[in-house]
C-alpha cells in the first residue's frame, strides 16, 4: 500500500513568529506519525529582508530551480513507494514558482489564504486594495482547495474551491482563575507593526487598566516613544507567555486585516476574554457576553469584557485542539 508524503511551500518559517508559522507547526506536529513531510521554506534559499520590515525574510528562488527541486524530491519519494501531494501555503515568491510549475505540469496542489495581503500592503505601502487584490484571487483559482483560516474569510474571498481549516491550541495554554485586582491590565500580543492597528490598542483610556504588550516589530521605538504609558516586554514563549495571558484581565486584538488570529483562542484558552472590531477573526471567535465582545467602539468592547466570567471563556474554547485541525489539513490534501 502506497504512502503519504506532502511537500509544504511556505514562504514563512523559522525564524519568523507569526500565525502562519505557529498553524503548520502545531498541524505538522499532530500528523500521523507514518506521514512523511517535506518543507520547502525560506530557509533552504538565499534571502534577503523585506523593506521596511526586517523581520521577513525574502528568498530568492528561480523557476528553474523549483522545478528541479519539486521535481527531485517527488521522483524520491516515488520511487521509495509514496504517493506525493503539494500544498502551497502562501502566496509569496516560494508559493509562486511553486504554483507555476504545479500548474505547467498539470498537477493537482491546494492552497491557504493566511493572510490578508492586499490590506497588508495597502497599511504598509499606501498601495491601493484595487492594485493587489487581482493577484491574489488569481493565485488561488486553480487550486483543488482554498484553506481559508475561517468561515468569514471564506465568504469574502473565495468561492467554490474554498474550506475552513479549523484551529487549535497548544496544551501548554491553561485555564487559570485569576484573582481580582484594583487595577486590570489589558494584553495585546501579536507582531508590533502598522497593519496591526496597534495605536487603537495603545490608545485606549479606561480607568484603573495598565497596558501591556508583548510581541516586537518595526513599529516597536516608535510606538515606544508615542506611548511611554503602555508597557513593551518583547517575545515571550512558552510558560512565560502563558502567565501574561493567564495574568490579563481583558486580551485586546486591535487588528482588522487578520484572517483569524491565533493569539485571541490562546488567550481564552487561559480564560481571558477576548476584545476586538466586528471583523473577519475575531467574529469568527469572540461571542459578545460569552467569551469577550467585540464593537465598533474599541473601548466598549474592553468594558464590557472586564465583566465576563473567565470559566465561561474557557469553556468556550475547551474542544479547540490541533488534532481536529490536523485531520481537516490532512484530508483536503490529500482527497
Amino acid at each position: 500500500m502506497a504512502r503519504t508524503k506532502i511537500i509544504l511551500i511556505t514562504d514563512a518559517w523559522d525564524p519568523q513568529v507569526n500565525g502562519v508559522v505557529t498553524t503548520y507547526k502545531n498541524i505538522l506536529n499532530h500528523l500521523p506519525s507514518d506521514i512523511s513531510i517535506e518543507i520547502i521554506h525560506p530557509g533552504r534559499f538565499t534571502t534577503f529582508k523585506l523593506p521596511f520590515y526586517k523581520e521577513i525574510d525574502i528568498p530568492l528562488c528561480s523557476l528553474s530551480r523549483m522545478k528541479k527541486m519539486l521535481y527531485d524530491i517527488s521522483l524520491y519519494a516515488n520511487l521509495q513507494g509514496y504517493n506525493v501531494y503539494y500544498h502551497i501555503a502562501t502566496e509569496g515568491l516560494l508559493g509562486l514558482q511553486a504554483k507555476r510549475t504545479l500548474r505547467k505540469k498539470r498537477q493537482i496542489y491546494t492552497t491557504a489564504y493566511h493572510t490578508k495581503f492586499p490590506e497588508f500592503i495597502e497599511a504598509l505601502y499606501k498601495i491601493p486594495i484595487k492594485f493587489t487584490k487581482w493577484y491574489f484571487n488569481w493565485f488561488h483559482k486553480h487550486s483543488k482547495y482554498v484553506l481559508c483560516s475561517s468561515v468569514s474569510n471564506a465568504k469574502e474571498n473565495f468561492h467554490w474551491n474554498s474550506v475552513v481549516l479549523d484551529k487549535g491550541f497548544a496544551e501548554h495554554f491553561t485555564y487559570k482563575k485569576k484573582k481580582n485586582t484594583f487595577t486590570k491590565t489589558l494584553l495585546y500580543v501579536g507582531r508590533v507593526s502598522k497593519e496591526k492597528n496597534l495605536e487603537e490598542f495603545c490608545r485606549l483610556d479606561i480607568l484603573n487598566t495598565k497596558k501591556i504588550v508583548v510581541g516586537g516589530g518595526p513599529a516597536l521605538k516608535s510606538l515606544q516613544k508615542q506611548y511611554p504609558d503602555v508597557e513593551f516586554v518583547g517575545y515571550k514563549f512558552g510558560r512565560e507567555l502563558v502567565e501574561f495571558y493567564q495574568n490579563a484581565d481583558v486580551f485586546v486584538f486591535p487588528s482588522k486585516v487578520d484572517t483569524f488570529g491565533n493569539v485571541i483562542l490562546e488567550a481564552m484558552a487561559c480564560g481571558t476574554p477576548a476584545a476586538g472590531f466586528p471583523v473577519t477573526g475575531p467574529i469568527d471567535q469572540i461571542q459578545n457576553g460569552i467569551n469577550g465582545y467585540v464593537d465598533e467602539d474599541l473601548e466598549l468592547a474592553v468594558e464590557m469584557s472586564l465583566d465576563i466570567s473567565r470559566t465561561s471563556v474557557y469553556n468556550s474554547v475547551k474542544n479547540k485542539n490541533w488534532q481536529n485541525s490536523a485531520k481537516l489539513f490532512l484530508d483536503y490534501v490529500t482527497k
